[in-house]
C-alpha cells in the first residue's frame, strides 16, 4: 500500500478517523494505559488529540504526513516523530 496520499486513488490513512484513533490508542496503551483519549479534532492538515490522565488534560497535534507515514502501524511501522510526540505527552503527565 502507498504510504502517502494519492489524490487520484484517494488512499490516505489521514482520511480514516477511526484508523488514526486506533493508532494513537495503541501507542497510549503501550506507554501508559491510564492515559485516555478525551476527544479529537480533524483539521486541514492535522489531528488534535485531547488526552486525559487522572483529571489532567494535554493536547497533541499529529500532522498529516506523520499519520500517512505510519500507514503500516499494525506491522510496527510508525513514523518516529509521531511516536515521539505521543511519548512526550505521556511523560509530561
Amino acid at each position: 500500500m502507498p504510504s502517502s496520499f494519492n489524490r487520484f486513488e484517494g488512499l490516505s490513512m489521514f482520511d480514516d478517523k477511526g484508523e488514526v484513533k486506533r493508532l494513537v490508542e495503541r501507542l497510549l496503551q503501550d506507554r501508559d494505559p491510564d492515559v485516555a483519549i478525551e476527544g479529537l479534532r480533524k483539521m486541514d492538515f492535522s489531528y488534535i488529540f485531547t488526552l486525559r490522565k487522572r483529571g489532567r488534560i494535554r493536547e497533541c497535534e499529529l500532522l498529516r504526513n506523520e499519520i500517512d507515514d505510519s500507514w503500516g502501524w499494525r506491522n510496527g511501522n510508525i513514523d518516529e516523530s509521531l511516536q515521539g510526540k505521543v511519548e512526550k505527552i505521556v511523560t509530561d503527565f
